[in-house]
């Protein structure tokens, strides 16, 4: 619906001005991902433990060195 595609934009307009200050064209997908978690998974109806369960999960495999960081 129309509210919440709002919502999703007042939210990553308000990340941009007041955390990030900044987005990198090269990191965009990064951030607009952590966006989409915060707003998937940022349900505070689910315990923090199972949120932060989901968060090593998803990490589990991915490896993201420095190297690869500035190569992409």
């Amino acid at each position: 619906h129309t509210n919440g595609i709002e919502s999703v934009w007042a939210l990553l307009k308000r990340g941009y001005h007041g955390v990030f200050h900044h987005f990198s064209d090269k990191h965009i997908g990064r951030y607009v991902d952590e966006f989409v978690f915060r707003l998937n998974d940022g349900n505070v109806k689910r315990s923090t433990l199972d949120r932060i369960d989901s968060i090593v999960f998803g990490f589990s495999g991915n490896r993201l060195s420095y190297k690869m960081l500035v190569l992409m």
